[in-house]
């Protein structure tokens, strides 16, 4: 067995990433690695019609060490999203929850992913609810799509490992309540 020497693992080995390596194909593959397409249903007991909240987010999370890929992912994205930390696990994480921007990153990187193209997937058939469901400010989603959306979100949820079934929610019917 012949050792490599240290000075061609050096030059092989891409310790540092630096914006000339951020390509679509290099985030789907961080995306499909060190993050997650995921949907979290809010509770809001303030609303009447739809007392949960389906919301969409992309995250891709990172050692603190590293953070500064996030930035170079967030500027290849253009700019979207915002980078926190979270202390307590000494992770970093790239957030993105706009839907508009979701829609466009993930058309964008559908192409390339390989384990989270059937998430992405459902993601665009949600976004595409909620765009046909939007009359001016206020949201005027039907019954039946709400009810989709919340079987989307549960699709998703136990595509994404450890999620699934963690929480149940009974849709409420808005007629008889």
């Amino acid at each position: 067995m012949s050792l490599i020497p240290y000075n061609i693992i050096m030059k092989t080995t891409p310790w540092e990433v630096n914006k000339k390596n951020i390509s679509d194909q290099y985030i789907a593959g961080f995306l499909d690695g060190d993050g997650s397409i995921g949907v979290h249903i809010e509770k809001r007991p303030d609303r009447r019609r739809f007392p949960f909240r389906v919301r969409i987010k992309i995250n891709f999370s990172q050692h603190q060490r590293h953070k500064n890929l996030l930035f170079l992912i967030q500027a290849a994205l253009d700019k979207v999203g915002s980078v926190r930390d979270i202390r307590s696990h000494n992770l970093s994480e790239l957030v993105i929850q706009k839907r508009s921007d979701i829609k466009i990153i993930i058309e964008r990187l559908l192409p390339h992913l390989i384990l989270k193209q059937r998430q992405a997937r459902i993601v665009l058939a949600m976004i595409k609810i909620f765009d046909e469901g939007i009359v001016n400010i206020r949201s005027s989603l039907s019954d039946k799509d709400y009810e989709k959306l919340f079987s989307m979100a549960k699709e998703i949820r136990n595509l994404n490992s450890g999620a699934g079934g963690k929480k149940s929610y009974e849709i409420i019917n808005p007629v008889t309540t």
